[in-house]
């Protein structure tokens, strides 16, 4: 068409815009001046220049064109808030704020758009633009929030904390219920623990609306972290009867008496409280806990009988009773309560649920199975339910069914860092290491702080001759739970078997063997070390006694045929090594030892 007509403005602005339509804005502008030769107030095509360049980060260029754009139209609203954008980047504060002026004469109302422009020129540290942009919409929006809250963003850039409390001040003193600026306010409130500020200002907003209850309570809690218990008490026990049908006025009053270790006064709280009001459940589950902790098993069961026949709690309380009789050593009751439920409520799927934990718990891992069956078939969703499911298999000694299980359930969970542990559990049970780390690594990286994952791991990197990285996961471990037997007792024993540090392996060995002095495979460990430090007799002395208490671990037989070959009792060691392949046919090492020794 433009070959037809050379002349018509129309049809290059038309090949200009597809051409900006295909990302080739260089041809876009190369099109779109072509239309300006021809009819220089096109106004389309000066927006497409202008738009082009801005595509292409050719700011000054975007700018210089919108700036002839507003000229020729100068009530486009688009347009100039195109152009005051451009200012900014181009770092020309002054005459961004005169272009926005401009659009507020022209009509710009929107709080919001006109809040867009400050926060641009604050990330640009234009300071003084945005906040006449912020003044300026606050004293017309008065009842606009981030407003407010926008003032108390340049007084926190200034690190004028005490400005920006004003400011959210003065947001709560024109809207009660303006959220965002009392959580930005409690935040800087308690980071600086300006704690005397806090009581002061919390006084001032319950003084003003008394129905508030979060922030009596909010009060309450910072009088007591101020110190002034009495106070506190005091405060709260006047909220607990301004606010008697509320749950959460007596479970802060409750909490500040736990927190004094009153636990007296605790129990006499919850018990009156439930008198009155027996439908707070939560209150009713504290007191339960208090009555536990004292071993008071007939209160707390009772707590919940007068719950059994609610259509609403029958379920829910008969299992607690049933929980709660297990903890006691009822177990007979226990299995009974937690029958019947099944019985009669096989649908809920907490019944069996609780049902087949017992039978987890009791290692009746054959009746607990139809039971976890059912209940992930009821509810599927949740991955707690899996997990245990799996567990279950685990104890049965079926790798196979376990596996099914975890990658089913790694299916529905694939981010759930149980999952992920358990199928690399598995694999490495079947002796795939190599593929179980990559789950471990997951599991570890969603979990970063759990010792379970990270002790799995650290043994699997061990397997597959990569002590840098075990050693860097023990580090970890050690400085997490200084005081875990297993923690130190791995670390050591991933020591011993480097033949590395053993003066320092044979102090956590010790360590260990103090918290658990009748762990088998402690034992091993702290004789594995003697052993390495040609210790024989103590060597000798705790792997026997491992071996009396794990006669079932090949590791630990052969260790023990290896001292006796050192101390020269060579039929014994012959005798040991055996017995190690008879309880793992795997064990190579141990296999080339027993061949030597026999020919």
């Amino acid at each position: 068409a433009s070959e037809i007509d050379t002349t018509s403005p129309g049809i290059y602005l038309a090949i200009a815009e597809n051409y900006f339509l295909l990302d080739e804005t260089s041809s876009a502008i190369r099109m779109a001046k072509k239309v300006q030769s021809l009819d220089p107030h096109n106004l389309a095509a000066l927006e497409l220049i202008a738009a082009s360049y801005e595509k292409q980060r050719r700011y000054r260029e975007a700018m210089q064109a919108y700036e002839e754009v507003v000229r020729l139209s100068p009530g486009d609203l688009e347009s100039i808030y195109h152009l005051t954008n451009l200012q900014i980047i181009n770092h020309q504060p002054e005459k961004a704020y005169t272009s926005y002026k401009k659009m507020v004469e022209e009509g710009l109302e929107d709080p919001d758009y006109r809040l867009r422009i400050g926060n641009l020129l604050l990330q640009n540290r234009a300071l003084p633009q945005a906040t006449a942009i912020y003044q300026e919409v606050n004293q017309a929006f008065p009842d606009y929030q981030p407003g407010y809250l926008a003032l108390a963003a340049v007084a926190k850039q200034q690190k004028d904390t005490t400005a920006a409390i004003g400011w959210y001040r003065k947001a709560l003193e024109k809207n009660n219920r303006f959220d965002d600026a009392r959580a930005e306010m409690k935040n800087l409130l308690e980071s600086g623990k300006r704690y005397e500020e806090a009581i002061a200002i919390y006084q001032g907003l319950v003084a003003k609306d008394s129905t508030n209850l979060t922030d009596k309570l909010q009060l309450g809690q910072y009088y007591f972290i101020k110190g002034d218990t009495a106070a506190a008490k005091a405060w709260l026990s006047r909220v607990v009867q301004q606010h008697a049908k509320s749950e959460r006025a007596h479970l802060a009053l409750g909490a500040l008496y736990h927190f004094n270790r009153d636990t007296t006064a605790e129990k006499i709280l919850y018990e009156e409280t439930l008198q009155r009001n027996p439908g707070f459940l939560e209150v009713r589950q504290r007191l339960r806990d208090l009555y536990v902790n004292e071993k008071k098993w007939d209160q707390a069961i009772d707590l919940y009988k007068v719950l059994q026949n609610n259509d609403s709690t029958y379920v829910g309380a008969r299992v607690i009773i049933a929980n709660l009789l297990m903890q006691k050593g009822d177990t007979l009751q226990a299995m009974q309560t937690a029958e019947a439920l099944n019985q009669s409520h096989a649908d809920d799927w907490r019944a069996p649920f609780t049902l087949a934990r017992m039978y987890l718990m009791k290692a009746q891992h054959a009746k607990a199975r139809p039971l976890f069956d059912k209940v992930v078939g009821l509810r599927s969703d949740l991955p707690g339910l899996w997990t245990l499911r799996g567990v279950n298999f685990l104890q049965m000694d079926s790798l196979k069914l376990a596996a099914d299980n975890f990658s089913r359930a790694l299916q529905l969970f694939p981010e759930e860092p149980e999952m992920n542990y358990y199928v690399g559990l598995i694999l490495s049970r079947q002796r795939k290491t190599n593929e179980a780390i990559p789950y471990y690594e997951k599991a570890l990286k969603t979990e970063p702080q759990s010792i379970q994952t990270m002790l799995a791991l650290s043994a699997a990197y061990d397997e597959v001759r990569d002590p840098e990285r075990a050693e860097q996961l023990y580090k970890i471990m050690l400085k997490q739970r200084p005081d875990l037997a297993v923690v130190l007792n791995n670390y050591a024993y991933h020591l011993a078997v480097r033949k590395i540090r053993l003066q320092e392996a044979l102090d956590l060995s010790l360590k260990a063997i103090q918290l658990e002095p009748d762990n088998g495979a402690y034992l091993d460990t702290i004789g594995w070390i003697y052993y390495q430090m040609g210790e024989l007799e103590r060597a000798r002395e705790y792997i026997e006694r491992s071996f009396k208490l794990r006669n079932d671990s090949a590791e630990v037989a052969e260790h023990l045929g290896d001292v006796y070959e050192k101390l020269g009792m060579l039929d014994e060691a012959r005798a040991f090594w055996l017995k190690s392949l008879q309880l793992d046919e795997n064990r190579n090492e141990a296999k080339e030892k027993y061949r030597k020794a026999t020919q």
